[in-house]
């Protein structure tokens, strides 16, 4: 690439030497070369080319909803967190009812329905936040006594109910089964036989 006072040179035109630094100063201030103006242009078409390339990618979603997208996507990430956090609760509730079974195994009930009830609130006391600090022992004393510390009655089977005499055997001759009996003598019937099913009766 020819400097511009070559060019002026060949061109039959003599600059003075004390005009030739201030020449050069002004056309490299003013005029870009070939090879400059060639970067710029490949630079530019460069940027067409990138421009044209994303508006193309953006048509394809010129029918989207964008609102109904985000809509869809802030759904779907808290339906996301529910799930895990339900899963997370089914996995705790496992584990404590583990422990309540472990913890209730040496212990008798007077039945089982009460058996089931104490299991259910002492496994929903586990679970609140006021346990914190509490063992499952402290939990289980607070549903079985009362606030004088003694053992409410019913619940669990004591000494007492321990020596309790127990009739095993039927007492007394029994009607026979084609025999319907008033509510009266079912009750009566009852009565003298506990573990009998009067079903038969009726």
């Amino acid at each position: 690439m020819k400097n511009i006072l070559t060019i002026l040179k060949e061109a039959g035109i003599e600059i003075p030497e004390d005009k030739k630094v201030t020449i050069e100063k002004a056309v490299l201030e003013n005029y870009k070369t070939v090879a400059d103006y060639n970067n710029v242009a490949a630079k530019r078409d460069g940027y067409k080319e990138s421009l044209d390339d994303v508006q193309n990618k953006l048509g394809k979603f010129k029918d989207v909803n964008l609102d109904e997208l985000q809509g869809q996507i802030t759904t779907l990430t808290d339906d996301l967190k529910a799930e895990k956090e339900a899963r997370a609760a089914d996995a705790r509730k496992v584990e404590l009812e583990k422990s309540v079974e472990t913890f209730l195994a040496d212990k008798q009930f007077v039945n089982a329905i009460t058996a089931t009830s104490i299991k259910d609130k002492l496994t929903e006391e586990l679970d609140k936040d006021t346990a914190k600090g509490k063992s499952i022992e402290d939990l289980f004393k607070g549903l079985v006594t009362d606030a004088d510390g003694n053992q409410i009655e019913n619940i669990l089977v004591t000494e007492a109910d321990k020596n309790k005499a127990k009739f095993t055997t039927r007492t007394g001759k029994l009607p026979s089964t084609e025999t319907k009996l008033n509510p009266s003598e079912l009750m009566k019937l009852k009565n003298e036989n506990p573990d009998m099913d009067i079903t038969q009766y009726i």
